[in-house]
């Protein structure tokens, strides 16, 4: 933040710029946390002065009820109006933000939410009571101060929980972290039967929020280079914010990946490892849906496991995450890991 965009420096704007084209063909596809740090160059004013105070971001509920006070009202006639004219349009910023970055516009929001009237009422209850969640916010303050101690450079925007459609759990722009809520609302009777199969395995629970924010937090920390593409430099970046995530915030998003990757990590890596220089990240990243025979976004996965690698390789740990945060040379951070696909040495 005290770089020129919040998540890091320099801008990745040039991607952050594909993004917001693409989006319109792709954007319902677009995983819970992809594209966290890469979207933020294409925001054209500087932000917010950044706080170093992890006491002093703002953690900010008001759109929530706001939603919600709409999708009562709105019928299938006008609900495209009436969300774009009285929830987004009078908005905070960071909900300004998420149109931009995910929601695009009141019609596309009110044609996901009118289709799955069923998921939408369920989660009404845990969406409203984030604002009243002592339990929440503690979490999320806690893993704010755990990250001060151990990168003390670090920088705390505003967090912003707003009702999104169905497209991103979390991404940043330049005036905070934005939070889908509706990605993380679930209970264990909570309908599903209205969602798809991605919907379905990427969906989380209200008490998942710290580890989302705490991965978000992360992105805006790294110093991330936009003129380094390979599939192994971006895996680093995914990998490098749910491993520091999960350092301060005790816990993981990627659930399905873990589980997966750690029942397959040496044939994951031997089929990685042959992809890793390559720009092509369709197979390993920000698929969505799309990938049907196992599940989506596995270069998470192995971008963890490298620098969970590393982590313990290096004897100085706050040196460590200073590294995971600050890849220059993608190539030669592998090599310092030692990582060989689940026998790396030292584990």
């Amino acid at each position: 933040m005290s770089r020129a965009r919040l998540h890091s420096s320099p801008a990745s704007e040039t991607y952050g710029l594909a993004v917001r084209q693409l989006n319109d063909m792709w954007c319902r596809f677009v995983v819970p946390v992809a594209l966290l740090a890469l979207a933020w160059g294409a925001c054209a004013q500087p932000g917010p002065k950044p706080s170093h105070d992890p006491e002093a971001a703002r953690l900010v509920t008001g759109d929530i009820p706001n939603f919600w006070r709409v999708f009562d009202k709105a019928s299938l006639k006008d609900a495209g109006d009436l969300f774009q004219r009285e929830y987004l349009d009078p908005g905070s910023t960071g909900l300004h933000d998420f149109v931009k970055a995910r929601i695009q516009n009141g019609r596309l929001l009110a044609a996901t939410a009118v289709s799955r009237p069923r998921y939408y009422s369920a989660i009404r209850e845990g969406t409203l009571s984030i604002d009243r969640s002592t339990a929440v916010k503690d979490a999320i303050r806690a893993s704010f101060r755990k990250l001060k101690e151990i990168y003390p450079d670090a920088v705390f925007p505003d967090v912003y929980f707003v009702v999104g459609r169905m497209t991103s759990a979390g991404t940043t722009s330049q005036n905070g972290l934005l939070i889908g809520v509706e990605m993380n609302a679930r209970d264990r009777n909570t309908p599903v039967d209205e969602l798809n199969d991605w919907e379905r395995a990427v969906t989380g629970q209200i008490a998942n929020l710290p580890n989302i924010v705490a991965h978000e937090l992360i992105h805006i920390q790294q110093d991330q280079d936009s003129e380094q593409t390979s599939l192994l430099y971006r895996s680093l970046m995914e990998g490098g914010a749910d491993f520091v995530g999960e350092l301060i915030s005790g816990d993981i998003i990627n659930r399905v990946q873990r589980t997966y990757g750690d029942a397959h990590e040496a044939a994951l890596w031997q089929e990685f490892r042959k992809d890793m220089a390559g720009k092509d990240v369709s197979h390993w990243l920000f698929q969505g849906d799309r990938s049907k025979d196992r599940p989506a976004d596995l270069g998470y996965y192995i971008g963890f496991k490298i620098c969970e690698a590393f982590y313990r390789r290096t004897p100085d740990k706050r040196e460590a995450v200073r590294r995971i945060l600050r890849v220059k040379d993608a190539e030669a951070f592998l090599r310092d890991s030692g990582y060989e696909g689940g026998h790396q040495p030292g584990r």
